[in-house]
């Protein structure tokens, strides 16, 4: 097994991008394979996660562990998509989460990856447990160390050190860790000694330096429950960095075409851009072409001046006049000095496709004009027909009085329907537009219905059954900034019967046990008032929501089922608890008149029903358009059900008040706390 120590990198390593605010690092994919073992041990846990970075050439990265351990400090070559690794061997039972820490170009933590190991008994004969009452074998370690002089460039140089751990009898399971006078302590490795092995095992670490370095690394031997039993010998380590060659090099990598594939209509031009990263080892000029499927070729010239910012996006914009006549083309960049460094080719494609729009009609009720009971739910149609190829994204909305842009694939013909609830006489009209992503909308012919409410006069009020409407503002994948958004409207329908005016206290709910604020809404007479609540999600999720009248009646809807599908990943169901209350809300102090800065702390209870599979993430949501990060608080099993959480890592610089705010859950359900009123007078 092999464990890097963690190492400060020194400035100048790893470059921003020229002319960018930051690099960009997302990380995602992060698994334990298998997340489950039950049989025979030792049993190996194969961990990964893929990270995209951009504006920078390498990336520095650690495995964090739920046991608070933490893996060797790893670099690795930047890139759209760089998978990272670790394997561990346990030797018996356990169950944790493993995640990356990225510490460059920029700080950042990766979901949890949760894991268990169950070992069961074997036939095999190599297999060993020893009696209750039988004592742990003793153990012990030498280490060797290791010694360089010469160039440091990078990926760096890296430094061997050997290790011998020996136990007093086998069979025997033994904990140890590396340990280095610079870094601390490394992760926790396993080591099983079989009935058949020698009762001597080498084990075997490495350490990557950039920068001149010294020290000592040595091996501790660990009891079950983390107590060091026995230490090695210190190996003393050196390493000389010489200064790097005087010549530059340079490198491009990273080519990539925006759109690669096009699918639309050709009636006016469109501009493929193709972009790729260049990279310098010290300042220079680069000299670099672009090689167009076309025979075009088109030159281009970078000097980099700064010795922090040696690396580079360039780009090419490629228009092509009719893209009816073309099926794609594809470019190449070849850097001309110093040295000579080729990416490429990179390809686009071309599909032209028609959209046309017919049958445009009112599906329900039927016959038009409508005569009857309300509310009732109009629905209306219109055919979508794409012709010329696959499966192909559309944009659409309707009109009356208008609703988000919903994106949907179409092959052939497709029906787009729309429910429309009315609760009194009306006589509108909508109709329907369409687009290929990022072309002209295309308008159907006017729909109208017409609705005259004759229904008995009820006794009572009513609330009816709430209608869903999901959509997307912009396109692109769901994150918190570009959520799904999902509106739920619903009719409160009071009769002639009851004294007016008055109000409705009313709540939206959901059937995980999730909850938002109270709200009101006047009765001034007879008729339907519609009540409507928005919300965004930036992951797929199924739910049921309904309405729940408290005054001046309790009166509950029926429930109607939704769900949101966010790139392509239908939702993953929960097993676990949820949410049910946020309780006790404050923030102190409420009222403060004197000098700024000031402290300021919010602090709520989180109650679930069950401990929960994944973290509950909430944050604070303030009526001045601020908010705290989001943050997690996880309810394991065996844990208690209540959790109070804290936010303290604020501060008032100003006069700020008064301010309202309310703590609010994410996941793995939605629930709000009661509001809660701060105010900051600065003298």
């Amino acid at each position: 097994m092999t464990a890097v120590a963690a190492l400060s990198l020194s400035a100048g390593l790893l470059a921003a991008p020229a002319q960018a605010a930051a690099p960009s690092v997302v990380i995602g994919g992060v698994q334990a394979s298998p997340a489950r073992h039950a049989g025979s041990c030792p049993a190996t846990v194969d961990f990964s996660a893929t990270v995209a970075v951009k504006g920078a050439s390498r990336v520095t990265y650690r495995w964090v562990r739920g046991d608070g351990t933490k893996g060797a400090v790893r670099t690795a070559k930047a890139g759209p998509k760089v998978k990272l690794r670790e394997r561990r061997t346990f030797t018996r039972g356990t169950r944790g989460w493993q995640a990356v820490q990225v510490l460059s170009p920029r700080k950042l933590m990766s979901k949890r990856a949760y894991f268990s190991v169950t070992c069961e008994g074997s036939s095999d004969v190599n297999t060993y447990r020893p009696p209750a009452d039988a004592p742990a074998p003793r153990a012990s370690a030498e280490v060797t160390g290791d010694a360089y002089s010469g160039p440091c460039a990078a990926p760096g140089r890296s430094l061997g050190f050997r290790g011998t751990i020996r136990v007093s009898r086998v069979p025997a399971a033994v904990s140890y860790r590396w340990v280095d006078s610079d870094g601390g302590p490394l992760g926790k490795e396993d080591l099983w000694f079989s009935a058949k092995d020698s009762p001597r095992r080498a084990v075997s670490a490495s350490r990557t330096f950039l920068a001149s370095q010294s020290g000592t690394r040595w091996i501790e031997i660990l009891s079950p429950s983390g107590k060091v039993l026995a230490t090695s010998d210190r190996a003393p380590y050196s390493v000389t960095c010489t200064t790097p060659p005087a010549q530059p090099t340079a490198s491009v990598t990273g080519l990539k075409v925006d759109p690669a594939v096009f699918q639309g209509a050709c009636a006016a031009p469109r501009t493929f851009t193709f972009t790729a990263d260049i990279a310098a080892s010290k300042p220079t000029t680069v000299t670099y072409e672009w090689l167009r499927s076309d025979g075009t070729k088109v030159p281009g010239e970078w000097e980099f001046k700064d010795a922090k910012d040696l690396t580079k996006t360039v780009s090419l914009a490629w228009q092509v006049a009719d893209p009816s006549k073309t099926a794609g083309g594809s470019a190449s960049i070849r850097l001309t000095s110093p040295g000579r460094s080729e990416a490429g080719p990179a390809k686009f494609t071309i599909t032209c496709l028609s959209l046309s729009l017919s049958e445009e009609k009112v599906v329900s009720p039927l016959p038009q004009p409508y005569t009857g009971p309300c509310p009732v739910t109009v629905r209306t149609s219109v055919k979508a027909t794409v012709t010329g190829g696959g499966p192909t994204p559309v944009e659409y909305y309707w009109r009356y009085p208008g609703t988000g842009i919903q994106r949907t694939d179409i092959s052939g013909t497709t029906t787009l329907t729309r429910d429309w609830p009315e609760g009194s006489n009306a006589s509108p009209t909508t109709n329907l537009l369409v687009r290929f992503p990022g072309g002209p909308w295309i308008e159907s012919r006017r729909i109208g219905w017409s609705i005259t409410c004759k229904a008995a006069e009820p006794d009572t009020m009513t609330v009816s059954k709430p209608v869903i409407t999901t959509w997307k503002r912009d396109g692109g994948e769901c994150t918190i900034k570009n959520p799904y958004q999902v509106t739920a409207e619903s009719s409160i329908t009071a009769p002639k019967g009851m004294s007016f005016p008055f109000d409705v206290t009313y709540q939206w709910r959901w059937a995980d046990g999730g909850y938002w604020h109270k709200e009101n809404v006047k009765i001034t007479g007879p008729g339907t008032r519609r009540v409507a609540h928005s919300w965004g999600t930036f992951r797929s999720q199924t739910g049921k929501v309904f309405v729940n009248v408290l005054t001046p009646t309790a009166l509950k809807s029926e429930t109607t089922e939704y769900a949101v599908t966010c790139d392509g990943k239908p939702p993953v169901p929960s097993t676990g608890g949820t949410v049910v209350s946020v309780t006790d809300a404050k923030i102190t102090p409420s009222s403060h008149t004197g000098t700024c800065p000031v402290d300021l702390k919010a602090v709520a209870t989180i109650t679930v029903s069950a401990p929960t599979t994944e973290p509950v993430e909430y944050a604070w949501v303030f009526d001045n358009g601020t908010s705290s990060p989001t943050d997690q608080v996880d309810f394991p099993a065996g844990g208690p059900l209540t959790r109070t959480v804290v936010w303290d890592q604020w501060r008032a610089v100003k006069t700020s008040g008064p301010v309202t705010g309310y703590l609010r859950t994410r996941t793995p359900n939605m629930a709000v706390s009661v509001p809660v009123t701060y105010s900051v007078t600065c003298t």
